[in-house]
This record gives structure tokens, C-alpha cells and sequence, in this order.
């Protein structure tokens, strides 16, 4: 199997843990639900495009584990990895998580690229599994 393909195998059984164990979290409770945003750095000509991802959970919340999966991009870029993984943060705090990740612009545009942050919550001494649909807009050469 390529490796790829192992990515999408390892992506499908996490998520589908992930909604055995708690689903998603638009369908608990909302009240301190995780947060995540997509920053995406404004380039001139394509090439590499630098985005930075970043969760957040509430005050009295931690995060245990994370990642971001890159679901959809917009035809112009690529992405140089579809999954950026718990070691591959580059900040791990109790409740503050960011990755970096890189996409490849072939073109100039405008376009949204599509993910979610998978992340196990802790709360009181129980963990739950949340899952974070974000979205960040990417512009080259605009």
C-alpha cells in the first residue's frame, strides 16, 4: 500500500473512533468547545504558501492530543502533507495547540483551504474526543 494510501487508512479509523468514542462537537455540549482557526501567509507568485492552524479549549480544559487533517484545497495549491500529526505541533500548551503547514501554489487565486483539528479534551480527569471543522483562505498574487 502507498503511503498515501496508509494516510487515508490511518484517517479513516480515527475518525471513526473518534465518533464511536464522542462524536463531534456541535453534538455535545457546546459550552467550552474547542475552537480552531487557519492563517494562511498572502503571497505575490506561487510557490510555498506558510498557514499556521491553532486550537484552543476552555480555561478549565487541556488538550491531550491533536492533529490536522487537510480535507479539500482550491484547484491552484497543493498540499505538501494532507495530515500534520501530534509531534509535528509547534506548540504544545494545556490549552493551546498550533501546527505549522505548507501548501504548493502552481497558480495565482483565491480560495479556501478546507480541514479539521481531531483533538482528545480533557476535563476533570475525563477525555472526550472533539473534532473541529477549519478553514483558512489562501491568496496568490491578488
Amino acid at each position: 500500500m502507498s503511503k498515501l494510501g496508509v494516510m487515508l487508512a490511518v484517517s479513516a479509523l480515527l475518525s471513526l473512533v473518534f465518533a464511536r468514542l464522542g462524536g463531534s462537537a456541535r453534538g455535545q455540549d457546546d459550552v467550552g468547545a474547542p475552537r480552531a482557526t487557519m492563517t494562511c501567509d498572502r503571497v505575490d507568485t506561487p510557490g510555498r504558501v506558510r498557514c499556521e492552524v491553532e486550537a484552543r479549549v476552555g480555561a478549565d480544559q487541556s488538550i491531550s492530543w491533536g492533529d490536522v487533517v487537510l480535507t479539500k484545497t482550491p484547484p491552484f495549491v497543493g498540499a505538501l502533507r494532507g495530515r500534520i500529526g501530534p509531534h509535528d505541533a509547534t506548540a504544545h500548551e494545556l490549552g493551546l495547540w498550533r501546527w505549522a503547514l505548507a501548501l504548493v501554489a502552481r497558480d495565482k487565486g483565491t480560495g479556501d483551504v478546507e480541514g479539521r483539528v481531531r483533538l482528545v479534551v480533557c476535563h476533570g480527569g475525563r477525555c472526550m474526543p472533539r473534532e473541529v471543522p477549519v478553514v483558512g483562505h489562501v491568496v496568490v498574487g491578488e
